[in-house]
Formats: C-alpha cells, sequence, structure tokens
C-alpha cells in the first residue's frame, strides 16, 4: 500500500516546537481548500491508514492536506525546542500544548494563502479540536472522525474508583523533576491507571503515562466536552461532519444516545453512522472520505 506523494514539512510554533507533518497538495497549488488533520494522542502523522486514502482522494479532487505530529505524537519521543532537545510524546507531554500546536498548523496554512481551513480530527483529536473551536471562537468547518466519550472511557477503565478518586490520588504524590536539555518528567504510573476496555475482553488497551500528563487529560478539556455524564456544555455552529463507526469498540453509549447528544452540541452537523467500521475506520476509508470529500464541496 502507498501514500498519494506528498512532502515533509517543519512547522514551528509560538514556543518554537518543531512540528513535523506531511503535506500533500496539487501542482500548481491551487491554494483553496486544505484539511489539517489532528490525531488522538499518541498517534502520529501517518500510522492510521485512512490518513493515507485521504491523501490521494482529497488531493485528487481539489481539496490539499496537512497531516502533522502533535507534541502528544507516540508515546515518547525527541523533540525540540529552537535549539534544545526536550522530550516530547502522549506519555510525557502536557495535554493542552496540543493547541499551540494546532495553531501553528493553521498559520501555515494561512501564510501560504488558503481561502479555506478544514480542521479534522481523530479519536482525542476530536476532543482537541472541539477546545480550539470554543476557546479561539473558530468558525472553520470541523470534522471529527470517531468522536467518544472520553471521560466513560477512562471511568470504566478505572472503576470501582472513581475519576475524582483517582485525581486526588495522584495529585498527594507530585514530586518535583528536572525538566531541562535531555530532561523530562518521567514520573511514569502503573500501566493501570489510563487506558481503555474495548467491547471484548480480548480488546484492552494499556496505555503508558506519567503523573502530570494523566492529570493534564484528567483534569483538562479532554473529559469536558464530549461528556454525557456532564450533559450539554456548549454549542457549535460551525458546519461539521461527524463520523461514528457501527463497531466502534470505544463507544460507551448507545448510538443513538450518542448521537441524539452530539446533535445536540453540534447544531450544523452531518453524521455518518451507517457504515461498518471500527474506531480507526478500517475497512470504510475510501466511502468515507469521499463522503467528506462531497461535503466539503457543498460547504
Amino acid at each position: 500500500m502507498e501514500s498519494n506523494l506528498g512532502r515533509l514539512v517543519s512547522i514551528r510554533t509560538k514556543n518554537d516546537y518543531e512540528i513535523i507533518g506531511m503535506f500533500f497538495c496539487a501542482l500548481p497549488e491551487q491554494l483553496n481548500k486544505i484539511v489539517i488533520h489532528i490525531h488522538g494522542n499518541f498517534g502520529n502523522f501517518y500510522q492510521n491508514k485512512f490518513l493515507w486514502v485521504m491523501s490521494e482522494i482529497y488531493v485528487g479532487k481539489g481539496i490539499d492536506f496537512l497531516t502533522i505530529n502533535l507534541s502528544s505524537h507516540d508515546g515518547l519521543a525527541e523533540g525540540y525546542f529552537g535549539r534544545e532537545l526536550k522530550y516530547v510524546g502522549g506519555a510525557v507531554a502536557d495535554y493542552n500544548s496540543s493547541q499551540a500546536d494546532i495553531d501553528a498548523a493553521i498559520n501555515f496554512a494561512i501564510n501560504r494563502g488558503y481561502k479555506q481551513i478544514i480542521l479534522q480530527g481523530h479519536s482525542l483529536g476530536c476532543d482537541k479540536i472541539v477546545q480550539y473551536t470554543l476557546e479561539n471562537h473558530s468558525n472553520m468547518p470541523i470534522i471529527l472522525l470517531s468522536p467518544v466519550d472520553s471521560y466513560k472511557v477512562q471511568s470504566e477503565w478505572i472503576s470501582p474508583e472513581t475519576i475524582d478518586e483517582q485525581v486526588k490520588r495522584l495529585n498527594s504524590n507530585i514530586k518535583q523533576c528536572d525538566e531541562g536539555w535531555g530532561k523530562a518528567d518521567f514520573d511514569w504510573l502503573d500501566c493501570k491507571e489510563y487506558g481503555a476496555k474495548g467491547d471484548t475482553s480480548e480488546w484492552v488497551y494499556q496505555i503508558p503515562i506519567t503523573r502530570r500528563t494523566l492529570l493534564s487529560i484528567l483534569e483538562g478539556s479532554a473529559f469536558k466536552y464530549l461528556n454525557i455524564e456532564c450533559g450539554i456544555k456548549f454549542q457549535i455552529f460551525n458546519p461539521t461532519y461527524i463520523f461514528v463507526g457501527k463497531h466502534d469498540g470505544l463507544q460507551m453509549h448507545e448510538p443513538d444516545v450518542w448521537i441524539d447528544f452530539i446533535k445536540k452540541s453540534f447544531i450544523n452537523a452531518k453524521i455518518s453512522a451507517d457504515l461498518d467500521a471500527d474506531h480507526d475506520v478500517v475497512g470504510v476509508e475510501t466511502e468515507i472520505s469521499e463522503r467528506i470529500v462531497q461535503w466539503i464541496n457543498e460547504l
């Protein structure tokens, strides 16, 4: 399997963190429309195979495509802030640092002269796009691929302890760490602290993570917005395309309940919930890409 031809790009955030991504565009560049993809925690700019399909279908239909590594990409990786090496990755990066990454990617597109920018997120990347949209009063169209109730996922994982109890316990033992050149806060937690249980007994996802990073997720926006227990906390009127796979093992609610919640939060949403796919969009990559292209062209 091969992706469409693209080129690696380096983008700097406001605090001089170097983002690496892949930029796919038609030649010559038309600078009309671009989709910026935001992966979930511990993901990266290339691993989900639907990105390979999208790179071909989007560009073939005149829509350019940028997929980037957030500071929370993979688990642990080297990152450069100017000339200084620091460790980044989903296991050690602060959850909110992704907001600066998204902002830098948008500025990349603005500076190139794009007339329409669409933000696309997958999994926890959906929550990050929702946060960016609300906090920046953005009017950009958004695409949400496999959004889930992350609060409920963690609640099921940590049960019978509650998330509030977990937060209190983790906060009671924070250590001071030196995060200078080539160092990081490596206060690793037991693998049972963070993870997900899917829809079968074999589907168990243990996620290695450090204390401060997990707290930034538990206490931040990751559990704030797409959270049925908290009720409707926002309404987004931006044009929104939402994909929910019929066999997404991370969906914690009955489909009708989840879709009703989504409709009340995203007022101008088109929802695709009829495709036989899992959380990673496996098997319907072409179909969902073509549907999204049609939606974008109708905006």
